[in-house]
């Protein structure tokens, strides 16, 4: 629909297409990797979403990364921003930090440990490369901590933002997953 629409106000009077032939499983997983590539989501919303598909197909972050069409850092850097809380990712959103600035943030194990410095971040107005030296300081400064064992899944962490078209779409797909 998107592409129509822009093809319209191009002033295309034909939209190039691409016909493929696939089961319901396969459109169901097409369906979600456009709903992911939106240009319109931010990119905790891009990485609930990437999480959500994981924990729908059981892909491996691996496979998932070829189906994106992105590299595995990529993917497990975005995924890896879903460790801050929705509070710190509502407050990273309002005060437009960038995706760099929470890569940043996410070093740092316990919401308590990160509240001072993503306060500092945002009344310092701090650019992503400052942060991301505030952090390095920190941590240096700090004796090191071991991290909690990971997860054998990912859980999802809660909603950011209108993502009433995102869940919609992950429902359908669902549903013509199972139907399939």
């Amino acid at each position: 629909e998107r592409r129509w629409r822009a093809s319209i106000l191009a002033g295309l009077t034909q939209v190039p297409c691409r016909v493929f032939d696939t089961d319901k499983s396969g459109s169901a997983m097409m369906a979600l990797v456009e709903n992911i590539q939106r240009s319109d989501l931010s990119y905790f919303e891009e990485a609930l979403a990437m999480q959500t598909l994981m924990l729908m197909t059981e892909m491996t972050q691996s496979e998932l990364s070829r189906a994106l069409s992105i590299s595995q850092s990529t993917l497990s850097n975005k995924l890896r921003l879903l460790r801050l809380s929705e509070r710190e990712r509502l407050i990273a959103v309002e005060h437009s930090l960038s995706e760099r600035h929470c890569r940043a943030l996410v070093r740092i194990n316990s919401e308590s440990e990160r509240a001072p410095l993503l306060n500092r971040i945002i009344t310092q107005a701090l650019s992503a490369p400052e942060t991301e030296q505030l952090i390095d300081s920190y941590l240096s400064a700090s004796p090191i901590k071991p991290r909690p064992p990971k997860k054998k899944k990912p859980t999802l962490k809660g909603r950011l933002g209108d993502m009433k078209m995102l869940y919609n779409t992950l429902d359908k797909s669902v549903t013509l997953l199972k139907a399939a």
